[in-house]
């Protein structure tokens, strides 16, 4: 920095005054002064926190977890932050220049300048000697920048105290920096974020008074909290650890200090409650009271060891035997010492605590703001009074710890430092309080920008915030030349600061925060780590708020008798009521002509063809769709409905049924209105539309009409007529027919005249010539998707998928990946499909008895049989669903403006999908096992759930389709050997194991499980397997539904689609924590 910096006219103003007080206040003139008592210890004291802060209440609305979460949790109150305008060279300059300034200190008169900080911005240049600007012509000044995590500021300190009390003191003052920004990546660690920076003047004959004899340290080399990666200004946290660390650290020094204070004053003993105040180092001030209540403990056990007076009745003795580490997370003995010492933390902590609970986690400053927040309240009541002792306690991670004593002392009058100079220099609460509040979503986006810094590079210049927004006297940063240099500037102390209440955030950090979001990685582990890196119990707080989402609708049209969309479906499906019902004759007549030939293969090797030439072999039981009319139910224009195919029509009503559900449609009437999403959401709103045979019901069926007008059995009889009169014409070698020939030709045209001109009167004609559909390309190419978002007016991306038979699921992590990467707020998943249409069944149905994979039974019960040894195949089926699924965020706000439009009915912890690149049909299940294994393993380190917890309170939606060509190949025996081998043997035999399509048919790419799932979440029941009777012992133990009420956490769904599609999807209640 440049010796152009403008340190401030009051600087050199103080430089003629100073040398006048050095020949009176310092006590360099005499050599008396170093055999005189020397009251080492804290003249003055000053703190900075930046201007902006968010109030932890407003943090947990806005982050959608419980009231209390952070304020009682934690004990927080507010949060100081600051963007990439400041960073802690900026800090140690404000708070300096303003101690200098406050208390008329002359830069020729301090020869000790020392910082403490973890917030690096060089790995060589120290904040020290950026410092050094405020010190023109004071080239000689000791002391560097020292860094330990939070204890930086402790070293300096006891450092300077020891230069100030030793005979090499040259007698000048000495100044101590404690400057910090806590920063933490988005997690459950976030709330404990905080800034600020302590500058401590340090001398003889003060009025805080250290003795050296009155100190204990400990240090110890752990791996708690520690920044091993110099792109990220977050840490590497291990949580449970640091606890533990910060324990066992006071436990040691506490220990030690009181064996100390009774060596040197024989005759006394010390306990917690021999200081009329303590000061802690405060991470989040939960701790701290935690803390505090454990020198109880600590005395107790003592006492007890020693033998000294009576054991008290609220603590057991079990715990004063027990090791110290096995006490730690005892909840019992934890509510017993809060108790015993919450009298005596109110009277010695409240007030210290006080700056900590507003200002937020502020590391090697955090135990000086609990030193300026005792004095300042303390001494503004005019209490702190001589002979009166403070306890501080600092920690840093790593570890190294200390605690000593200050003693508070009578002064001269006449005195340039004392307790009252100090409360009205430093008017802290009254600071804290004129700090303007800002939206709590500000914090991410200031974090955000630090975080766009460090991967910037240089040259960079700084966005956030403004000048205007900051305090008169803040320094901040200028700017970071191509050279990596660093300048900066000072906000006039008569600067006005701009209006409090609007937006901080300029937009162009709105606009690169948007292009993050979009930019950011969106499944599984990668998403959480990616922004996560300090904890297990970080990451599952993260996972709740970005990887988990809400389901705020659902909605199933279901096959058989009944209505397609009847109200009960949904109830149906958990009920476990079949839709398979018989085939027509002109089904099986269809699927005859078909010619179909199943190979077979047997163990030698050989084959055989099976024609199936007889009804008897042909598909017999189907779950097909009844007819519905979107212009009656949802008022769909006619010609807009016959744009459509059946699978697209089921889904897209599906989807309007969904959006009823989730409250974002009224859906009152068939009023077009009534179905189409408000203003508000419709940018924010996306639609994946899943199929395996998307579009092909109006294909196939287009063409099937353009054979069928060319084949003789389209053609009229006259025209039938005229064809074979003209072919005996040709064959004639005179090219002349009969006169009873011509005559019996007359008499049938005429006849077939007569027949046809009835046929004219009744409406038909078959003689029509074949015209192309001009529908048919919008059949083709504008599917559900785009048919649903048109209707709806849903805005937001929009796809179309088709995994086959893992369709639905895959659609349902692909919606979960456009939520988590910011793309969309709700999305709107729809399936449908037509499999056993009039139109598809002949050739698919055809196609899977080719396989061997359709069942040919003629009765339900003998033919639905998942997991059954008698399973002989799949039964086709039909349908569409549909499902909201939305972030948390966005349902808390929808539920705040209209608290009674919806319920959440269930969450989507987490969702996978992958291909096993193996074959067209057969399952890989070695593949399949390994990929649920690595899911429940991401499910467990994202979200803190184990497969055991899965197991023992979840249930398992199958894909089991009944086929069955051998043990080994059919699809539930993969199946199983895949869960078996993640789950284990023990955890498989508790997991209850549920199937739909025993009730439904195989509906292809409609997952009717994912939306059962979360019916039987909201509902606790679940249905039976369906026609079960016999055990395959292939599969072994299974612990198979038999229907009713259960009471469960999760629903693990598995689907598998051919070409070697997998997907995998978690749900769990919507209670889930």
């Amino acid at each position: 920095m440049s010796g152009v910096l403008a340190v401030g006219a009051a600087v050199g103003a103080l430089a003629s005054q100073a040398a006048r007080r050095l020949s009176s206040s310092s006590p360099t003139n005499s050599q008396e002064h170093f055999f005189k008592e020397k009251n080492v210890g804290i003249l003055a004291i000053e703190v900075y926190t930046p201007c902006t802060y968010i109030s932890q209440e407003d943090l947990e609305e806005h982050s959608g977890v419980s009231k209390g979460k952070f304020t009682i949790g934690l004990g927080q109150e507010g949060l100081g932050f600051c963007g990439d305008a400041e960073d802690v060279n900026s800090l140690a300059l404000t708070v300096v220049h303003s101690l200098l300034e406050k208390y008329q200190i002359d830069p020729t008169e301090v020869g000790r300048l020392e910082v403490g900080t973890e917030t690096l911005v060089d790995k060589s240049k120290s904040t020290k000697t950026v410092l050094m600007d405020l010190f023109p012509g004071n080239s000689e000044i000791e002391g560097a920048t020292v860094i330990n995590a939070c204890y930086g500021g402790t070293a300096a300190l006891l450092n300077a105290f020891a230069w100030v009390e030793s005979e090499g003191w040259d007698g000048r003052f000495a100044i101590v920096v404690a400057a910090d920004i806590a920063a933490y990546a988005r997690g459950s660690a976030r709330p404990t974020s905080g800034c600020g920076a302590v500058a401590c003047l340090i001398g003889r004959d003060a009025p805080l008074v250290f003795d050296p004899r009155e100190k204990a340290t400990y240090a110890a080399n752990v791996w708690d909290f520690f920044k091993p990666d110099h792109s990220v200004e977050y840490p590497t946290v291990d949580g449970k650890l640091s606890q533990d660390c910060y324990y066992q650290a006071l436990e040691a020094v506490y220990t030690r200090f009181c064996d100390k204070l009774c060596k040197n004053n024989p005759g006394m003993d010390f306990n917690a409650s021999s200081h009329e105040y303590v000061v802690m180092h405060a991470p989040y001030n939960k701790l701290v009271s935690k803390s505090f209540g454990r020198l109880f403990f600590l005395d107790a056990r003592k006492q007890k060891k020693e033998g000294k007076g009576e054991d008290n009745p609220a603590i057991d003795t079990e715990w004063l035997t027990k090791p110290l580490t096995e006490t730690y997370t005892d909840k019992a003995l934890e509510k017993v010492l809060k108790t015993l010492s919450k009298d005596s933390f109110d009277q010695r902590l409240g007030d210290a605590n006080m700056a900590s609970k507003m200002v937020g986690n502020t590391y090697t400053a955090s135990v000086f703001f609990g030193l300026a927040s005792l004095v300042d309240r303390v001494g503004g009541r005019g209490e702190l009074t001589a002979g009166k002792s403070i306890a501080v306690f600092s920690y840093g991670s790593g570890a190294i710890a200390s605690m000593y004593r200050l003693s508070v002392r009578e002064v001269a009058k006449s005195s340039r430092f004392s307790i009252p100079k100090m409360v009205e220099a430093l008017k802290l609460m009254d600071r804290l309080q004129s700090r303007d509040k800002v939206h709590p979503s500000e914090l991410d986006l200031a974090l955000e920008t630090r975080a766009r810094m460090h991967r910037a590079g240089a040259p960079y210049s700084p966005v956030y915030p403004t000048v205007g927004r900051m305090f008169p006297g803040t320094y901040y940063l200028n700017g970071i030349d191509s050279k990596w240099r660093r300048s900066y500037s000072r906000v006039p102390l008569d600067a006005k600061m701009e209006k409090s209440g609007a937006k901080l955030a300029p937009p162009i950090v709105l606009r690169m925060a948007k292009k993050d979001a979009i930019s950011q990685p969106v499944t599984g582990k990668l998403q959480v780590l990616s922004s996560t890196e300090d904890g297990k119990a970080d990451k599952i707080t993260e996972s709740r708020r970005r990887i988990a989402c809400v389901i705020t609708g659902t909605a199933a049209g279901l096959p058989g008798d009944r209505n397609v969309f009847d109200p009960s479906n949904l109830q149906r499906l958990v009920d476990g009521e079949t839709c398979i019902t018989p085939v027509s004759g002109s089904m099986k007549s269809a699927m005859l002509e078909k010619c179909v030939v199943q190979l077979k293969k047997f163990p030698d090797g050989t084959t055989k063809r099976f024609p199936v030439e007889v009804e008897d072999d042909v598909i017999k039981l189907a779950a097909q769709l009844g007819s519905f009319d979107l212009s009656i139910a949802y008022g769909v224009p006619s010609g807009l409905a016959e744009t459509m195919d059946l699978a697209a029509q089921v889904a897209v009503a599906a989807g309007m049924e969904a959006l009823k559900s989730a409250g974002l449609v009224k859906g009152r009437s068939n009023d077009p209105k009534e179905w189409m999403l408000e203003e508000m959401y419709r940018d924010s709103t996306g639609v994946v539309y899943a199929s395996s045979f998307p579009a092909m019901d109006a294909a196939v069926g287009e063409v099937m009409r353009f054979l069928q007008s060319k084949t003789v059995g389209a053609a009229s009889s006259m025209r039938l007529i005229s064809a074979l009169r003209g072919r005996l014409l040709r064959a004639s070698e005179d090219r002349e027919l009969s006169d009873d020939d011509e005559a019996a030709f007359a008499r049938l045209l005429t006849r077939a005249g007569e027949i046809e001109g009835n046929a004219d009167i009744s409406g038909v004609n078959p003689d029509s010539e074949y015209e192309f559909d001009r529908k048919f390309l919008f059949r083709v190419l504008v599917l559900g998707n785009a048919q649903l978002a048109q209707l709806a007016g849903c805005r937001g991306p929009n796809t179309q998928t088709n995994a086959a038979c893992a369709g639905t699921t895959q659609a349902i992590a692909m919606a979960q990946d456009m939520l988590i990467s910011g793309r969309a707020d709700r999305v709107v998943v729809v399936a449908g499909d037509n499999a056993s249409g009039e139109t598809l069944m002949p050739w698919l149905g055809s196609g899977f008895r080719a396989l061997g994979a359709a069942t040919t039974a003629g009765k339900v019960e003998d033919a639905a049989l998942p997991f059954d040894k008698r399973r002989s195949g799949m039964i086709l089926g039909a349908g569409g669903i549909g499902m909201v699924l939305e972030t948390e965020l966005s349902s808390i706000e929808r539920q705040r403006a209209a608290p009674q439009s919806f319920e959440i009915k269930a969450r989507l912890l987490a969702t996978q999908y992958s291909n096993s690149a193996f074959h067209g049909a057969a399952l890989d299940r070695n593949h399949i096992g390994s990929e649920l294994k690595r899911f429940l393993s991401e499910i467990e380190v994202i979200h803190g759930v184990s497969k055991a917890e899965i197991a023992t309170h979840g249930v398992y939606f199958s894909h089991e389709t009944c086929t069955h060509a051998s043990s080994a190949s059919s699809c539930a025996g993969n199946e199983i050997a895949a869960l078996r081998f993640a789950f284990g043997v023990e955890l498989l035999s508790k997991l209850l194991i549920l199937n739909t399509k025993g009730y439904t048919g195989h509906p292809m790419g409609v997952s009717f499980e994912d939306v059962t799932a979360v019916e039987v979440l909201l509902r606790q029941r679940v249905p039976p397997i369906p026609n079960f009777r016999e055990k395959d012992e292939y599969l072994g133990n299974l612990n198979l539904s038999k229907g009713g009420a259960y009471a469960c956490r999760y629903a693990l769904r598995f689907a598998a689609g051919f070409g070697s599609q997998v997907a995998f999807a978690l749900y769990a209640t919507g209670q889930y924590e």
